[in-house]
């Protein structure tokens, strides 16, 4: 995943457990090397993969929700279960099995469960951002905490906006300073479907109504705009910020975003699950905009397999992307776009010791 540098056959790496001390062909790494070696056979490994959206808060949700009738249908069907009652094992039965298949580092986004989930996460070495995820009309208040301060090993707590349609301004805001001071990414769900479109707009809507009866419609100005030309006026938008789906950007929403250096998270599937639509992957593959995937919660798509993600991704793309353009949307892409490349991206000396191997039916789609 280096530019400019060819697949290295025979790869072999060193490591002590936790970091990289050497890669190269195994010819070269032979000699002088003493120790245990495990040889994985003819395979394809890259590193480690990101899942750079996802709500393991939801796991104990699989197959709860309907599909394929949209946001408004999808919301109703999701509030109808017990959300935010967190299911340990669910949530450690998920991250087993995202790092049987090469997960090494994801965002986790957590409504009412960001500590909980973190301490978890540390425990089984998955790399991570736990987000706190800002929702609500209510203003902060001088001197509000957003995240908890407690230190992990393997990764950081911070600060997330829900949307903008359910986050009063000022809130998302103060959140976004707080993530920028600590030097940390701010992910936002944005620009996800065609009712958030018409609450940004004007305010209207089914899902408006819905949101106004339950206190959590967010003033969002009213004033025509794009949700990504409403995030920008509020100064949400720059190269620490991760928006999550833009399933509905304009070619000036792209403009603007890749103006901004915005980095963006595609969630296919559970756009097509939900029944959104996609977004234009084409045209935010073009633009140069940092792109990176993520499967979003289990309760909307059918596995948390970042494999499974890129693979629904190419089979249904209207662009070529290289092996090494590819595989960069699970690796290099997102590790950049999140900040963490110096441990996450590629393996090389230094980093994180974490790799995944190709699931042998993807080899011939990505290196045909």
């Amino acid at each position: 995943m280096t530019r400019g540098e060819s697949l290295i056959h025979d790869f072999a790496l060193l490591h002590d457990g936790e970091r990289i001390l050497e890669t190269g062909s195994w010819d070269n790494i032979k000699n002088g090397f003493t120790g245990e070696v495990e040889d994985l056979g003819d395979v394809t490994i890259t590193p480690g993969l990101i899942n750079a959206h996802v709500h393991l808060e939801l796991s104990h949700l699989q197959g709860r929700t309907v599909q394929g009738q949209g946001f408004t249908g999808w919301v109703k069907s999701l509030l109808g279960n017990p959300l935010y009652d967190l299911n340990e094992q669910a949530v450690r039965e998920a991250l087993l099995g995202m790092k049987q298949t090469g997960t090494a580092f994801c965002v986790d986004i957590s409504t009412r469960n960001c500590a909980a989930i973190a301490g978890i996460m540390d425990e089984l070495s998955m790399g991570f951002y736990a987000c706190c995820e800002a929702i609500g009309l209510q203003p902060p208040k001088d001197g509000a905490k957003f995240f908890p301060s407690r230190e992990f090993r393997h990764g950081h707590a911070a600060g997330s906006g829900h949307a903008l349609y359910s986050t009063a301004p000022e809130l998302l805001k103060a959140v976004k300073k707080a993530d920028n001071d600590a030097g940390l990414t701010f992910p936002i769900h944005l620009a996800e479907n065609e009712e958030e479109d018409e609450i940004v707009a004007r305010g209207t809507g089914v899902f408006a109504e819905m949101l106004k009866g339950a206190g959590m419609l967010a003033d969002c100005g009213r004033k025509g705009q794009s949700p990504v030309e409403y995030a920008d006026s509020l100064g949400l938008l720059d190269r620490s910020t991760l928006a999550v789906h833009c399933v509905r950007v304009t070619d000036r929403d792209i403009e603007t975003l890749a103006a901004r250096e915005t980095n963006v998270c595609l969630c296919p599937r559970s756009n097509e699950y939900i029944g959104e639509g996609r977004a234009p992957w084409e045209k935010i593959l073009n633009s140069g905009i940092k792109t990176c995937l993520g499967t979003d919660s289990i309760a909307s798509n059918h596995d948390l397999n970042m494999w499974n993600e890129l693979e629904f991704l190419l089979k249904n793309i209207n662009i070529s992307l290289s092996a090494q353009d590819a595989l960069a949307l699970v690796t290099t892409n997102g590790a950049r776009a999140l900040n963490i490349a110096e441990s996450y991206g590629s393996l090389e000396k230094g980093k994180r010791a974490v790799f995944a191997i190709v699931p042998a039916h993807l080899e011939d789609l990505l290196f045909a």
